[in-house]
């Protein structure tokens, strides 16, 4: 049970750095690129539409394979 706590914390706190990342894009003028813009920038490669899918796949096998 601890692991399972474990990767929930991690989880966790990888969502509060992507939102303070996001935060800290949309308050400041030069600071990094926001979300959409990278989620934008990566997907006019072909490389990463390919990891685009490949993300979108793994995610659907671990949510509906339960």
């Amino acid at each position: 049970m601890i692991d399972r706590h474990f990767t929930l914390i991690v989880w966790a706190a990888l969502g509060a750095i992507v939102v303070c990342v996001q935060i800290v894009a949309v308050l400041s003028k030069g600071g990094p690129p926001g979300l959409g813009a990278v989620v934008t920038r990566a997907g006019t490669s072909r490389v990463g539409r390919y990891l685009f899918a490949l993300a979108w796949m793994w995610l659907g096998w671990h949510a509906f394979a339960r």
